[in-house]
C-alpha cells in the first residue's frame, strides 16, 4: 500500500459526487422548468394591510388574483421568450406561480384595491370590524 498525502479537494470532490448521485438533474428543479414565487412584502398600518409583489417582465393580463375559502390567490406566468442567441447562463425564474395569503378576519374583501405599475402589485387590503367570506375575482387596475 503506497502512502500518499491528505487532499481535503479529494475530500470535497468525493462528497460531491456522492451527492451528485443522489440528484436527478432532469428534474425542473435544475433543467429551467422551476417554479418561483415572486417576492412579496407585507404589511400594516391602521386602516389597511399592504402588499407589494415585485412581477417584473410580466403583463398586467397575464396576472389573477381571487378570494378563496379565506385566501387572497395571486397567479400569473412570466414567459420566456426564445432566441436564435446562444444563451450562456440563465439564473432567472420562468413559468406559473402561485401565491395564497391568509386573509385575516378583519379584510373587507369586497373593498380590496390592486394596481400595477412598472413590474410591481400594490395590494390594499382594508380593515373592517365584520368578517366576510365570500368568492370574489379582484379587478387588477
Amino acid at each position: 500500500m503506497k502512502l500518499r498525502p491528505w487532499n481535503p479537494a479529494d475530500e470535497f470532490d468525493s462528497l460531491f459526487n456522492r451527492f451528485g448521485s443522489l440528484m436527478d438533474w432532469s428534474s425542473p428543479m435544475f433543467s429551467g422548468q422551476r417554479s418561483w414565487l415572486p417576492a412579496t412584502d407585507i404589511s400594516e398600518d391602521k386602516e389597511n394591510y399592504l402588499l407589494k409583489v415585485e412581477l417584473p417582465e410580466i403583463s398586467k393580463d397575464d396576472i389573477t388574483l381571487n378570494i378563496e375559502n379565506g385566501y387572497l390567490v395571486l397567479t400569473g406566468e412570466r414567459k420566456h421568450e426564445h432566441t436564435d442567441d446562444k444563451q450562456h447562463m440563465s439564473e432567472r425564474f420562468y413559468g406559473t406561480f402561485v401565491r395564497r395569503f391568509a386573509l385575516p378576519d378583519n379584510v373587507k374583501e369586497d373593498a380590496i384595491d390592486a394596481k400595477f405599475d412598472n413590474g410591481m402589485l400594490y395590494l390594499t387590503l382594508p380593515k373592517s370590524a365584520e368578517i366576510h367570506d365570500n368568492r370574489q375575482k379582484i379587478e387588477i387596475h
